[in-house]
């Protein structure tokens, strides 16, 4: 198995669940104790911060989103929130945060929902080296913590953010071990819930869970078929009937967990049934990142025949698919706004381009004059010589920027924006499951990346285990 897109999620809850209310999850309102979050959960050096921790500070969509610009097709982080110091994060008690989660009698939902958002931007944007000296001691009990929550909070609000603060644990420890205890609590979630963005990110922590908590590489193959179960029925097989978030959820879980899988030719004739199939759905989303799961299938299938003379057994003729898909890149939907429509259409002629010529996400084959003896690698020259400018797409964190050339990146890329939002830059480099995730990205100063034009396409075997 191999370690380690684009909708950020949400963070503000919408209505209690109805099952909550039945099940009783909705009681439990008291006064909440009259102490500062902060002096409960870091050290008195930091305890005179008494405000609240705002919601747009860890979950806003504004906050490093990921996004790509007119000409580079960037993902961008950098600016994001506020800086704060990074001492803070060495200091957090964790045991008090379980014991006042734990707390229902004294601590309503919604100041639990403040020691979530506290904990949540403390990971996100504080971590260092020494933030582990803290967290694995107590990963273990927080994820349970977290994920009992996140099946009996009070609120949607309560449950999301204890599937976030679940998440981002996951993807800061090495190692947990939890993936069989959590598999079934995390489906069950996703069967119960009623609140679309709950269901999304219970698929998201499955597929952290499996990847980085314990599971196996048959698990994995386990999870994606489960997944492809999802989008083949329209969200039926886990009661969410053409729920959108469930089925779009599905598709960039699937792509993530591909992305580091090794092998999977068994299983990619059926996945590639679910994806063309969801080329008609209605929602563009959907279109989209089904356009783009195809996509990293037909790379996953180019890498297997290089790596063992056979390809993936696909009975798809790519011309007919190029072809279905640019009829989708033509179609202006009148939902859809216009910077999304042409957000749209750019991803989907990445995907014909990348069928076409066997390239990974966001080629250009604009053509550009090089300077004098610079190198411009065969695969970006036009058979007349001309070069092209290739890769355009980046994650930018800071002063930093990587090339994102394959899909199995890009795929990876995008599930670590959706859990570290802006505060992925604090991670990329210090923590070692992402490290490990985004093992293949080769970073770079900003001037070195300016002047990069070029890329290979496939990723680096290190990241393989």
């Amino acid at each position: 198995m191999n370690h380690a897109r684009v909708k950020a999620l949400k963070g503000n809850g919408k209505t209690t669940s109805k099952k909550a209310i039945k099940s009783g999850r909705a009681s439990g309102n008291v006064t909440p104790r009259s102490s500062p979050l902060p002096s409960l959960l870091t050290s008195p050096t930091h305890s005179a911060v008494h405000s609240r921790v705002t919601s747009d500070v860890s979950d806003s969509e504004d906050d490093g989103d990921f996004e790509f610009d007119d000409m580079m097709s960037s993902v961008h982080s950098g600016g994001s929130g506020a800086v704060t110091p990074d001492e803070g994060a060495k200091e957090f008690d964790a045991q008090a945060l379980i014991d006042n989660l734990q707390d229902k009698k004294h601590n309503n939902s919604e100041v639990r929902e403040q020691f979530l958002e506290m904990y949540l931007r403390i990971l996100r944007n504080k971590f260092n080296g020494e933030t582990q000296f803290w967290l694995d001691p107590a990963a273990s009990a927080l994820a349970q913590v977290f994920l009992k929550d996140a099946d009996r909070g009070a609120t949607a609000r309560e449950r999301l953010l204890s599937l976030q603060a679940y998440c981002v644990t996951v993807g800061t420890t090495e190692e947990l071990e939890i993936f069989e205890g959590s598999e079934r609590p995390l489906k069950q979630i996703l069967v119960d819930d009623d609140d679309d963005d709950c269901k999304a990110y219970a698929i998201y922590a499955l597929c952290m869970t499996v990847l980085y908590a314990g599971g196996m590489n048959e698990a994995a193959l386990e999870v994606m078929q489960y997944l492809v179960d999802i989008v083949q029925s329209d969200g039926e097989s886990v009661e969410s009937h053409d729920n959108v978030a469930v089925v779009s959820a599905a598709i960039i879980g699937w792509s993530f967990v591909a992305g580091h899988v090794d092998d999977f030719s068994d299983f990619a004739d059926a996945a590639m049934d679910a994806f063309v199939d969801q080329l008609d759905s209605a929602d563009a989303e959907i279109q989209c990142n089904a356009a783009q799961a195809i996509a990293l299938i037909f790379e996953s299938s180019r890498n297997h025949l290089q790596e063992t003379g056979e390809p993936f057994q696909l009975p798809y003729d790519p011309q007919r698919l190029i072809g279905r898909i640019s009829e989708l890149a033509k179609v202006s939907s009148k939902s859809v706004a216009r910077k999304q429509r042409r957000d749209l259409r750019e991803s989907l002629v990445s995907v014909i381009t990348s069928l076409e010529r066997g390239v990974g996400p966001f080629y250009s084959t604009a053509l550009y004059l090089p300077d004098k003896d610079t190198y411009v690698p065969p695969l970006q020259r036009t058979d007349d010589g001309q070069a092209e400018y290739g890769y355009r797409c980046r994650l930018r964190l800071g002063n930093h920027s990587a090339r994102i050339d394959s899909w199995s990146l890009f795929s990876r890329v995008n599930l670590m924006k959706i859990i570290f939002r802006g505060g992925l830059q604090h991670h990329v480099f210090v923590n070692p499951v992402v490290m490990e995730c985004l093992e293949d990205a080769h970073w770079g100063e900003e001037q070195a990346a300016a002047a990069d034009h070029g890329g290979g396409g496939r990723p680096s075997k290190g990241r393989k285990r």
